[in-house]
């Protein structure tokens, strides 16, 4: 598996696993087209080693004259054949790593309450459910936020072999 930053000629096939995880609901091609113009850098995919996408995830940065340094995980996808293999958790290190090197000092995310595959990687990464988010979701699709403060935690780079997000 390689984690490395995503590239516009990646849309494509970013759209297609959105589609894939997360059908109608998924972001649309313009969401995904804005986040990448406003910070590239904060936007990793992973592959297989035949080259073939199977997760991204999409980080953000809070505007630094407005407090203390946030961020957090706007989205994450895998495939589904691929999941439970490591490459979520994989795709968060390199999320949490961009955030610390920008100075972030806490990271949130939200998740749906059903959702406990994804609370419990959360949480072995250090995340502490902070909110209840109703109809967050859609009606009666309740969403959970999760915080992990920064400052306290210390993730190294992803360790995955091939993995390149060190580079632009």
């Amino acid at each position: 598996m390689k984690i490395r930053r995503f590239h516009l000629a990646d849309l494509p096939r970013v759209m297609q696993l959105e589609r894939a995880c997360f059908g109608s609901e998924g972001y649309s091609r313009a969401t995904f087209l804005a986040h990448a113009f406003r910070d590239r850098k904060g936007f990793y995919v992973a592959e297989d080693g035949g080259g073939q996408m199977i997760g991204y995830v999409l980080v953000r940065l809070a505007l630094p004259w407005l407090g203390p340094r946030k961020g957090g995980v706007t989205s994450i996808a895998v495939t589904p054949a691929q999941r439970r293999q490591g490459i979520g958790r994989a795709l968060l290190e390199a999320a949490l790593a961009y955030l610390k090197e920008h100075h972030a000092e806490q990271a949130d995310l939200e998740v749906n309450v059903t959702n406990r595959a994804a609370q419990s990687l959360y949480e072995s990464l250090g995340f502490k459910q902070t909110k209840l988010l109703p109809h967050y979701y859609g009606p009666n699709r309740d969403g959970l936020r999760m915080v992990l403060d920064l400052s306290r935690v210390e993730h190294p780079a992803p360790s995955q072999g091939g993995t390149d997000v060190g580079r632009g």
